[in-house]
């Protein structure tokens, strides 16, 4: 095991078996082939090619196209086809910084390909070789890594919130993290990558932010999301990093972008090219 080892395995995948998927001219997606197959029994809804599937160009508006796609995805989750949904409306965009074309149910996103936003926050107390970091244990009931170490707070990116809303929403529902105290979080990095899945592909974005918390602060569980939150000397954290898979599988990126912008992985490092350039990898 191997700091390398966890960039690796987050931007292993093979584009051969996905169609793009196209709101117009911009392509907002990939699509398992055998997904698209399912796609024709709506009718013209989605237009299915061999090489490609075409949202209906009639639907002008993103309300138009969110409302007839999250009734076929509705008929998909009944028939077992698709993950089930979840209730939370992500924003279908061509590449950061341009407007949602529509909206679709987060539970899909990974098997629609679509490029999926959120943050990681990186909880920092003392300085220099002082430098303690907050992890936190993921429930034990979580459908999704139970009882792996996280970052000290992280979460996908809804709809209809700013980043800085989204964090400051994050930070209070799983770690109670006052929303003065929140908002001292620094954006300093964001990381990406393209990890195939067998729902789908994963195309993920995120801001890492850095938050120097006082000493007298702990986090605590709010929302059921964290088990417990653990202090840890950063060296403690580095060897966790690099040794095992404790970590949830993109947990790992964040701390090792933070290991490399404070210096603790430095040029001298073997991999330190390779690293640099599998965080921020360009997505098909």
């Amino acid at each position: 095991m191997a700091f390398l080892d966890h960039v690796r395995a987050c931007n292993v995948y093979s584009i051969a078996d996905f169609v793009p998927f196209h709101v117009g001219p911009a392509k907002v997606g990939w699509i398992r082939r055998s997904l698209s197959l399912e796609l024709m029994r709506f009718g013209s809804l989605f237009h299915v090619f061999e090489d490609l599937v075409h949202l209906e160009p009639n639907l002008t508006t993103p309300e138009d196209r969110t409302r007839a796609v999250a009734d076929a995805l509705a008929a998909l989750a009944e028939d077992g086809v698709i993950s089930r949904l979840r209730g939370e409306a992500y924003p279908v965009i061509e590449r950061l910084g341009t407007e949602p074309l529509f909206e679709i149910d987060r539970g899909v996103a990974t098997e629609f390909g679509i490029v999926n936003r959120g943050f990681h926050l990186n909880g920092l107390v003392g300085e220099e070789a002082e430098t303690r970091m907050w992890v936190a244990r993921r429930a034990l009931n979580k459908s999704t890594y139970p009882g792996r170490l996280d970052n000290m707070v992280a979460g996908g990116h809804p709809a209809g919130l700013s980043a800085r809303e989204n964090l400051l929403k994050e930070c209070a529902e799983e770690a109670g993290i006052p929303e003065a105290l929140a908002a001292r979080a620094r954006p300093v990095s964001m990381v990406s990558y393209t990890m195939e899945v067998p729902q789908g592909l994963r195309r993920h974005a995120f801001w890492s932010y850095d938050l120097q918390v006082p000493e007298d602060f702990t986090p605590v569980p709010v929302d059921g999301e964290v088990h417990e939150f653990r202090l840890l000397p950063v060296d403690e954290v580095a060897r966790i990093v690099e040794t095992t898979d404790e970590f949830k599988y993109n947990c790992n990126l964040v701390i090792i972008d933070w290991l490399m912008r404070t210096g603790r992985i430095d040029a001298e490092h073997p991999d330190f090219h390779a690293l640099s350039v599998g965080l921020h990898q360009p997505w098909p």
